[in-house]
């Protein structure tokens, strides 16, 4: 059997020999590509990827534009044609697109795909196309909006939900929209576009809606069509195979054997391996980001000939608020959220700049391309800088600056954040308690880190990845005030506990058993608009204050990329001049250690010559601690092995 297999892997190989030298990507949109599925002439189980009449290896790898500032695209682009790549695979975020008003926003910063699309294009490479609407991809919610959410009954990723339904043909049929001239038909750059992702591993497989959105993409005229599972019968039974229109992307493919499974459900038709893991993602407590050395893989897929993709081969940054989370099943279901990097291990690191593992990937493709390509230089790296220290002052309590709801924010019952409106960032729920002895309180949900106070002063903080636990209660002479301060953190990217991962308080709160009522919510979203303007409006102040709002400046004569480090602080949200950087979670309340992630990357394109303005949103400390730039980020904390896991929960 072995050498059978042998025999089909060298005659794969010559069989695609000089599948690498087809030309890039036109320039011109007026010329049309023909690309296109045909049957392995060596096994008629398999299939390949036709070019313009010649066989064709993608040799990919994912960015995400979202997550990348849209100054550095072409660098990242041109960092992996120097690896050798000739496709750029990339997730479209619906939830950043839409806007609060239900207007989509495809033209300001990241989000302007057309220009991105168009850059892969001018750098002479190839696109498969991931819009998704649910991508996974560890970002908030799987790039869902959040206000799917609204309705305690609500379902996503299915025919069934009317609301669900109606609301993703509004964001597919306008991206559809803006990427249509770079179809291949029209001589674009679009090889391929995935419909959904990763359905196979949902709890709830829906063949009918995969075959809506098929239908959809193809009437909007985006064929061929792909999919991505895990490479086994348990991902890929009950789907829509065989379907000669529609391949088979595993998440990773790795092997013969993953090959076979494929064919087995799909025969004739190419399969490549869509998400090959270079690292694996990691959550605020873990270990340090690792890389899983590809070297025999990627020879591997170049020996055979075989298409594959890295995932990613670039991470970039969940800036703002745009990390996900996920409900470990290792871990009995505990909730994890993401960290602000998306390093992810990848070679291609997140200030863009090669690994050792990327020069090992590069040798090996220029060595097996035998000099058929030319493949350019490596760009020359992004410079970092340090900034020397500096701690910004108290500027605001961190009730400063809330928002509101209208009828005064008065519920019967605490509404999670979703019911009226907001995804994450902070809000306060007070009520008044009555009079009484000692006693606890418990709560169904606070979702997904809370501050509680009686009478404005704090009492103890409720952490979700923790064991839910009584709260003790001091005794009181008179009624109180109990205030709930809850971060709303990720959504829930991935797994069955997307439907009901509502953030702020889900459920009942009871005194003592009893179900507390009567509650006002003051919202504080914590976007960059609000944060960043003159403090007014303080609705209340916290005695002993936990955190606050704190500002402070520093002047520079050039600008280039740095890392800020986060180290002395507790946790929070960092902003530089209106950017939100992202979360850091240095230590706990009591001083213990998180991390593993110090530093936030803030690259060049958010700085300016003179002065900048740092703002900090701090939950923990009362204090406020310094702050200096780095040259790269921390590798030296939270000495703990974490498994890159390669899809296989």
């Amino acid at each position: 059997m072995k050498s059978s297999l042998l025999l089909l892997a060298v005659s794969l190989s010559a069989f695609c020999a000089g599948t690498a030298n087809l030309s890039a990507a036109p320039k011109k949109s007026e010329i049309p590509v023909k690309f296109e599925f045909a049957k392995n002439p060596q096994n008629p189980q398999d299939g390949i990827f036709m070019l313009n009449g010649k066989p064709f290896q993608i040799r990919g790898g994912e960015i995400h534009p979202q997550r990348i500032p849209r100054e550095y695209w072409d660098h990242r682009i041109k960092m992996c044609k120097a690896m050798g790549l000739n496709t750029i695979a990339f997730y479209t975020m619906w939830n950043d697109f839409e806007q609060p008003d239900g207007s989509f926003d495809f033209k300001t910063g990241n989000r302007d795909i057309a220009a991105f699309l168009q850059l892969c294009q001018d750098n002479g490479m190839w696109v498969l196309f991931r819009p998704g609407p649910y991508v996974c991809g560890e970002w908030d919610f799987g790039g869902l909006p959040a206000y799917l959410l609204k309705e305690k009954n609500a379902k996503i990723r299915t025919i069934e939900d009317k609301n669900f339904m109606k609301a993703q043909t509004r964001y597919l049929k306008a991206i559809a929209e803006v990427v249509k001239p770079f179809r291949a038909q029209n001589g674009g750059p679009i090889l391929m576009t995935q419909i959904e992702n990763e359905h196979g591993s949902w709890p709830r497989k829906d063949p009918k809606y995969l075959r809506w959105l098929k239908d959809f993409w193809t009437k909007q005229g985006f064929t061929p069509i792909y999919m991505s599972d895990g490479a086994g019968d348990h991902f890929l039974r009950g789907m829509i195979y065989p379907d000669k229109d529609v391949c088979i992307g595993l998440d990773p493919g790795q092997n013969d054997n993953a090959w076979r499974v494929a064919n087995k459900y799909n025969p004739g038709v190419p399969v490549f391996s869509s998400e090959t893991y270079p690292g694996w993602l990691r959550r605020w407590g873990e270990g340090n980001w690792a890389p899983t050395n590809l070297s025999g893989s990627i020879k591997w897929y170049m020996e055979t000939g075989r298409s594959f993709s890295v995932f990613p081969v670039h991470g970039g940054t969940n800036f703002g608020f745009t990390a996900g989370a996920n409900n470990d099943p290792r871990t009995g279901g505990d909730y994890h959220t993401d960290l602000t990097s998306y390093d992810y291990g990848s070679p291609i690191n997140e200030q863009g700049n090669p690994t050792k593992e990327y020069h090992q990937y590069r040798e090996i493709i220029v060595n097996a391309l035998k000099g058929k390509e030319k493949i350019p230089e490596i760009p020359k790296p992004i410079p970092a800088m340090e900034i020397k220290e500096f701690t910004p002052k108290f500027f605001a309590p961190i009730s400063s600056n809330t928002e509101k709801l209208k009828n005064g924010g008065k519920f019967k019952d605490a509404p999670y954040f979703e019911a009226f409106g907001q995804n994450q960032g902070i809000a306060f729920y007070r009520t008044e308690i009555p009079a009484g002895a000692a006693g606890t309180l418990d709560f169904d949900g606070l979702h997904d880190y809370a501050h509680i106070y009686i009478d404005d002063k704090f009492i103890a903080a409720v952490d979700r990845r923790m064991k839910k636990a009584p709260v003790a209660v001091p005794a009181r002479e008179k009624p109180a005030t109990l205030t709930i301060m809850v971060e709303g953190m990720g959504h829930i990217n991935y797994g069955k506990g997307m439907e009901t991962d509502r953030k702020g308080i889900v459920g009942n709160v009871r005194l003592d058993g009893k179900a507390l009522k009567n509650w006002t919510v003051i919202p504080k979203t914590l976007s960059e608009k609000s944060v960043c303007k003159d403090a007014k409006s303080v609705k209340f102040n916290l005695d002993g204050v936990l955190g606050g709002h704190f500002r402070g400046e520093f002047t520079l004569s050039e600008v280039a990329d740095t890392f800020l480090d986060m180290s002395k602080w507790g946790k929070g949200v960092l902003y530089v001049n209106g950017h939100n950087l992202g979360r850091y979670w240095s230590q706990t309340i009591d001083g213990k250690p998180v991390g593993p992630q110090l530093r936030l990357y803030c690259p060049a394109p958010f700085l300016k010559r003179g002065k900048n303005v740092v703002d900090v949103v701090e939950l923990e400390l009362s204090e406020p601690r310094p702050i200096r730039g780095c040259v790269e980020r921390n590798y030296d904390m939270n000495d703990v092995k974490t498994k890159n896991l390669n899809n296989q929960w």
